[in-house]
């Protein structure tokens, strides 16, 4: 019989799937994987999913009863055409004869005593009696394999009930009894497909081997067919979008990586009180989204946007007994501080981050950062910088798929110059850590001076081991301390710029006194004037999330 094994799913659960649960799946492994969305289906339907249960309507059901209408129909055939008897009877004579040619190795009371085990047919007994001191092994584990067969060729009658004219050998009898529970195994399998909506994880080589290559063709043509029609349910249902660029290529849509958000975030806060997280308001009145339910009269400057319809028509009635206000008539509502502030997740992606899952829990990260900032602190601003050899900025539909930069070079000492006016950069090994790149950017990025409050959340694991010098990008391993001081003097002007700086550092690396007697982790800490965290990875999101909420407490408390 074949045993089908749904892992890590559960789906004798009834309606447990539904298009977020297999999105959040599809989710998951894009983040974890950087797979393209027609490879993470593929694995997800090898792994077991019941993608039937998304089709109302596909054929796969009306192909899968024909399928075991064919298998019953071949089984039925061969019940009626073979007959196993003379092969029960055949083994019967064989048990006989290995049973004479022990006589003459065993004492008359032994003989006597396993002559009437095997009358009785009884393997048991015989495995019981201990008679392997009194005989040869050849002769005993011929006798013992012969028992088996007729054990096997007795059940097999009693479950398939042949009743042909065919006579079959021993051997061929055996044969015949393990095709047919591998037929009476792919209709079970089949049978369990149709009733738990797992139709695509079969064994197709044993569908070609009875059904035919035809038969075989035709299940894929129809299982290939579930899958676009599966594409096409998430496309209608916005979770897909298709590549502006390829036409047969699906990304995830707007809606679906902001779901990953809220669903890391969801997790991150599972375990934390209700009143951790939450719209935190200021007594000072200011421009926001965040509107209160008192009303003032409008003022030069005001948006109309939170204008009070009711109270502006009320006051023009009042006033001139008209339904058009005017200016002075018109009132809004008092919008609430809530003490703007923009950060910047720099993200290393050196290729040291690809260890331990670390690249993956700074992802969600980022994700669950980007859904509190969406759903609870409208007035934010957060920006996203990945750093390598360069740096660059990145959006939030991007992330899933973003993957550390892959280590090409294994020199133990590597020393590059490369002019980046020249070109150069088509051969650059990206995977180093540029932290002076990353920090210059992020600077630049929140210098726009539209709030006071900025802050960079800084995710590492390494020493620099890259900077710029001019239009000159410089690489080492090990790390110079050209790069540290590059590093160190982005820190100053961030510190000048008032642009704090909280470092999530994920080894301890920094602590190591590579230059000098102070390490590189002292002269950070007293440059920028942050703090210093040592999360593990899988910690990593809950303690940033917290830290960026209680700084934010901090600010509309001011």
């Amino acid at each position: 019989m074949i045993t089908y094994r749904y892992l890590p799913y559960e789906p004798e659960e009834e309606n447990r799937w539904d298009l977020d649960r297999l999105m959040g799946l599809v989710s998951e492994i894009i983040m974890r994987y950087n797979t393209n969305l027609d490879e993470t289906l593929q694995y997800l339907l090898d792994r077991g999913l019941p993608a039937n249960l998304f089709l109302k309507e596909g054929g796969m059901g009306n192909l899968v009863e024909q399928f075991q209408a064919r298998l019953r129909q071949q089984m039925e055939e061969i019940r009626s055409t073979f007959e196993i008897q003379s092969a029960i009877s055949e083994t019967e004579g064989l048990m006989n004869e290995e049973l004479q040619s022990l006589s003459d190795s065993l004492t008359a009371s032994d003989y006597e005593q396993i002559q009437n085990i095997v009358k009785e047919l009884s393997l048991d007994r015989l495995l019981k009696h201990g008679w392997e001191k009194a005989a040869p092994s050849q002769k005993i584990s011929a006798l013992r394999s012969l028992l088996e067969d007729h054990e096997t060729l007795k059940e097999g009658q009693e479950r398939y009930q042949f009743h042909g004219q065919r006579p079959l050998s021993r051997k061929e009898a055996l044969q015949l009894l393990k095709n047919m529970a591998e037929l009476e195994g792919l209709d079970q399998a089949l049978s369990a497909g149709l009733e738990n909506g797992d139709l695509l994880n079969l064994d197709l080589e044993e569908l070609a081997r009875y059904l035919g290559p035809e038969s075989y063709q035709e299940y894929l043509e129809k299982r290939e067919e579930i899958i676009q029609k599966l594409k096409k349910i998430l496309e209608e249902k916005g979770k897909i979008i298709r590549d502006p660029q390829s036409e047969d290529e699906f990304n995830l849509s707007p809606q679906s990586i902001r779901r990953i958000g809220q669903r890391a975030l969801a997790e991150i806060f599972s375990d934390l009180k209700s009143d951790s997280t939450g719209s935190h308001d200021s007594s000072e009145e200011g421009q926001s989204e965040n509107l209160s339910s008192l009303t003032r009269p409008v003022e030069f400057g005001d948006s109309l946007s939170a204008m009070d319809l009711s109270a502006s028509f009320l006051n023009a009635i009042i006033r001139r007994g008209q339904m058009r206000p005017h200016f002075q008539d018109i009132e809004i509502f008092r919008g609430r501080g809530s003490a703007r502030s923009a950060t910047v997740i720099l993200l290393d992606m050196s290729g040291s981050m690809q260890r331990s899952g670390r690249f993956y829990h700074a992802k969600r990260v980022v994700m669950a950062l980007d859904a509190l900032i969406r759903e609870e602190f409208r007035d934010d601003r957060l920006i996203i910088v990945g750093f390598g050899s360069l740096a660059r900025r990145y959006h939030a539909h991007e992330v899933p798929a973003l993957q550390p930069f892959e280590v090409t070079m294994f020199e133990p000492h590597i020393r590059l110059r490369l002019d980046m006016r020249k070109g150069e950069h088509k051969f650059l090994p990206r995977y180093f850590t540029n932290l002076e790149r990353g920090l210059a950017l992020s600077r630049q990025l929140l210098g726009s001076g539209e709030t006071r409050n900025r802050q960079i959340i800084l995710i590492t694991d390494g020493v620099p081991t890259a900077h710029m010098e001019g239009h000159t990008l410089h690489i080492n391993y090990p790390p110079s301390p050209d790069d540290f001081a590059a590093a160190l003097r982005e820190v100053r002007a961030c510190a000048e710029n008032q642009i704090v700086i909280n470092t999530f550092l994920l080894t301890s690396d920094w602590e190591m006194s590579y230059f000098g007697e102070e390490s590189f982790i002292q002269q950070f800490a007293r440059e920028s004037e942050g703090r210093i965290f040592y999360p593990h990875p899988t910690e990593m999101n809950k303690l940033i999330l917290m830290d960026f909420i209680a700084g934010k407490k901090k600010l509309l408390s001011a």
